[in-house]
């Protein structure tokens, strides 16, 4: 029998068995992830997940104050009453990855969510499951020049001050800044923060931007830190 401290996760939600397929997804990526080596995720040597199931917010919040866990499931319905609780998560657990579970689509006013996860699940679950777990090794504070990312809380710093920032914006700036000076393709955006293969209408990264240098650029129309280069992509400008 293994000895190795097991991957814990809680989740919160009506439907008690999708703790045990949430498992069974685990393991069946494990095996995905040892098989091949065109995932889109960066594997390391994985831990068994045990997914601990919770009626209650109260009783979420009691669990992860006395036991470690790397993520949280939250059951979502089309409506705001987990948005508190979301908030109160964020506040006292800043590191902890809040994964959405849902069957409908979720409202744009639903709080930034780490990882949304469809229900019943699909096979994208898995990738959802790894990343979630991988990027526990990655580092949570990034600083370029004037630009500094806190990656737990989403917030960016920068000449126009304190933001905080919806997932896909800081998903963008993630990658941008990742790569410094690197020219980062529409192509690969899409792929990586969109997660599809479709471009033939990226009009959507261009809004991010738009939004991203309203809250970084000193003069947004006269950028001089996100950077378009036409007819290839982005990067961001390192001094």
């Amino acid at each position: 029998m293994s000895t190795q401290t097991p991957i814990r996760f809680i989740y919160l939600g009506r439907q008690k068995t999708f703790a045990q397929e949430i498992e069974n997804v685990w393991r069946g990526a494990t095996s995905a992830a040892s098989s091949t080596a065109t995932s889109t995720v960066t594997h390391r040597p994985l831990l068994p997940l045990r997914v601990l199931w919770v009626s209650s917010q109260k009783q979420a919040m009691e669990t992860l104050s006395g036991l470690p866990c790397h993520a949280i499931l939250l059951e979502i319905q089309n409506h705001l009453s987990r948005t508190r609780f979301c908030q109160d998560l964020r506040r006292r657990f800043p590191a902890l990855p809040i994964i959405a579970v849902h069957s409908e689509p979720l409202r744009a006013e639903h709080f930034a969510f780490d990882e949304t996860m469809r229900w019943p699940l699909r096979a994208s679950a898995r990738e959802t499951l790894l990343r979630t777990v991988n990027s526990r090794n990655e580092p949570t504070q990034l600083r370029i020049g004037p630009i500094h990312l806190d990656l737990t809380t989403r917030t960016v710093y920068g000449p126009r001050g304190k933001h905080q920032l919806p997932r896909k914006q800081c998903d963008l700036l993630k990658i941008l800044m990742t790569h410094g000076n690197d020219i980062i393709s529409r192509e690969t955006i899409m792929r990586l923060v969109w997660e599809t293969e479709y471009v033939n209408d990226t009009r959507t990264i261009d809004v991010h931007m738009h939004w991203l240098r309203k809250k970084i650029e000193p003069d947004p129309s006269a950028p001089i830190y996100l950077i378009t280069v036409r007819g290839l992509g982005y990067r961001l400008a390192t001094p």
